[in-house]
């Protein structure tokens, strides 16, 4: 694309990764599940290897997504319902947002 400085791509890249999760947690929410962020990495197709010696670092990307939009309102924690751990899900804002995106 002539004209785009890597500025305005990290931009358009960051907001295609919040798209995939909010995508992701979207299909979830219509199934009453709460997903953690190893689980929505998965599925959204998110790169997830830290490196040698920092598998708690897999999962950094959706982390730091899942962070900025819980900021802005659009996700919230939950409970995970096999694993009684944490999890995110769209807050109910979100959801009637995008409720009839799913295809």
């Amino acid at each position: 694309m002539p004209g785009v400085r890597p500025k305005q791509f990290a931009r358009m890249g960051e907001f295609y990764l919040e798209e995939a999760v909010l995508d992701v947690l979207l299909e979830a929410k219509h199934e009453d599940d709460c997903l953690g962020p190893a689980e929505i990495s998965k599925r959204a197709g998110i790169y997830r290897q830290g490196g040698v010696g920092m598998k708690s670092a897999n999962d950094w990307l959706v982390h730091a997504i899942l962070s900025k939009l819980f900021g802005q309102r659009r996700v919230e924690r939950c409970t995970q319902h096999e694993k009684d751990a944490g999890g995110w899900e769209l807050t109910d804002e979100e959801f009637e947002r995008r409720r009839d995106d799913v295809g």
